[in-house]
């Protein structure tokens, strides 16, 4: 742990703060610990600013290149946001939840006093796998990093499509389907647990493939070692259907049925703050299993 923390980026999200009543609270408790808040500039008039509170940057780059630690104010998404660029700067994000299930928050939003443990080294940081993804289609090259899932995808859910992948260059899966999801165990309880996939333990290292409405009742998710190399292709069986990729719900990319894509495990990590106890069981106890 860092002796002294003296300066956090602040990230708001104003589709879920748009009064910015979360962002000015964390914002006073942060500096009541002693710590520099850095926020992008054009939240100026938004956040407002008393004098030494605050420093509004232009450039989001310098703002992390100032900052020890990155606040993110929202759900899951608005993390899924920066963790790409946290993690190329090797900052650790600390989530406040301002959304549903919040996996990847370790604050909610009625616990904002808790960020005053980050002055007292109250923390602990898990780092959480990434995955390395390349679309090569003809010419064309497409890098991408991610943190939860990639989707390879009929880009009409009622046209099912033709998937073949293959595990360190031998087929592992053949089916018909409207996709593919591959998962890290962070995404395990995102879009791969909804279309049947396992819970794996964020602490490990694994890929899980959960095929999407396949037209089979044998297909079934299966769990590869994160040292694989995953090649996927997907071909349709209409003209009038693309075949899509999207890594962590972000830009939809459309490709030909001779794109390959390639998943391997990143060298980058998502470093995420956590305070207390391990939020994850929490919610799958609480919020996922009712109980």
């Amino acid at each position: 742990m860092d002796e002294n923390i003296k300066s956090v980026a602040v990230f708001p999200n104003p589709d879920r703060d748009p009064d910015f009543s979360y962002t000015k609270e964390t914002v006073r408790i942060l500096n009541s610990a002693g710590i520099k808040v850095n926020a992008d500039r054009r939240y100026h008039y938004s956040i407002g600013e008393k004098p030494g509170s605050i420093e509004y940057f232009t450039y989001i780059e310098d703002m992390l290149n100032a900052s020890d630690f990155i606040v993110v104010l929202g759900g899951d998404g608005t993390i899924l946001e920066i963790c790409e660029r946290a993690a190329l700067h090797e900052l650790p994000i600390v989530g406040i939840n301002l959304g549903h299930l919040g996996f990847l928050a370790t604050i909610e939003k009625d616990n904002l006093d808790e960020l005053s443990k980050l002055a007292s080294d109250e923390y602990q940081i898990d780092e959480r796998m990434m995955m390395e993804i390349q679309i090569r289609d003809g010419s064309i090259t497409r890098e991408l990093c991610a943190l939860n899932d990639i989707v390879v995808s009929s880009c009409i859910s009622s046209k099912i499509a033709n998937f073949n992948l293959c595990c360190d260059g031998n087929t592992a899966i053949e089916l018909k389907a409207d996709g593919l999801i591959i998962a890290t165990p962070t995404g395990s309880t995102a879009y791969s647990l909804s279309a049947g996939g396992p819970v794996i333990d964020t602490s490990t290292e694994t890929f899980c493939v959960t095929p999407i409405c396949p037209h089979s009742f044998s297909s079934r998710p299966i769990v590869f070692s994160g040292n694989s190399s995953l090649t996927i292709q997907g071909s349709t069986q209409s003209k009038e259907t693309d075949i899509c990729v999207c890594a962590d719900g972000k830009e939809l990319f459309k490709v030909s049925e001779n794109a390959i894509v390639e998943v391997i495990k990143s060298d980058l990590k998502t470093r995420l703050v956590r305070i207390g106890s391990n939020r994850f069981y929490d919610i799958l106890s609480t919020k996922m299993f009712g109980r």
